[in-house]
């Protein structure tokens, strides 16, 4: 199954409100301020109608993104448990590939990448030991770049990952290949 099939699937769950990993803060925080301008109005008016007042809220939170998962349990409105409570949870396997599917398209970028630096290095005709590019990623994806590098060069390229170094602040590495000797290059 492919990655659109999957999240055409998933967005048939609710076709009003697509089940998505991704939230819009903008959308969630207008939603937010509506909501408490409108508790606050209410509360202080006793005179309003509090059936009606819910009903618009569920009519303007229907275009609204998912509430935020840091919000405490405490400060979840009644409109969003009605809104909530018609979604179904995707299967464990239909969101792991979601994720895969987000995570190979990085990698694609980042092997197309090393392509293009490789290609310059075959260009200039260099050889032995060659910097082929400084990764500089978060510590816990850092082993997900190493491995998509040593997927991609045979072990005849040597590809060796550098140890950690710190460039500006950063925490990186750099990774090498061995490319062969250029014989037109002896004096």
């Amino acid at each position: 199954m492919d990655l659109t099939a999957l999240e055409n699937k998933l967005n048939r769950f609710n076709p009003t409100q697509p089940f998505s990993p991704v939230s819009t803060t903008q959308s969630n925080t207008q939603s937010n301020t509506q909501s408490k301008q409108q508790s606050v109005l209410t509360a202080n008016n006793p005179f309003t109608n509090s059936t009606s007042q819910s009903t618009k809220k569920r009519a303007q939170q229907n275009t609204t993104r998912p509430v935020s998962i840091t919000r405490k349990i405490n400060e979840i409105s009644d409109e969003d448990v009605a809104s909530y409570s018609e979604k179904n949870i995707p299967n464990w396997r239909d969101l792991q590939t979601i994720y895969e599917g987000r995570w190979n398209k990085e990698k694609e970028k980042f092997q197309t990448h090393l392509k293009a630096n490789f290609a310059a290095l075959v260009e200039r005709y260099a050889s032995g030991k060659q910097e082929l590019f400084q990764l500089c990623a978060p510590e816990r994806r850092e082993k997900l770049y190493v491995e998509a590098f040593l997927e991609l060069f045979e072990s005849g390229y040597a590809p060796h990952v550098g140890d950690v170094e710190r460039i500006a602040g950063k925490r990186t590495r750099k990774l090498h290949i061995t490319l062969p000797h250029n014989y037109s290059s002896i004096y």
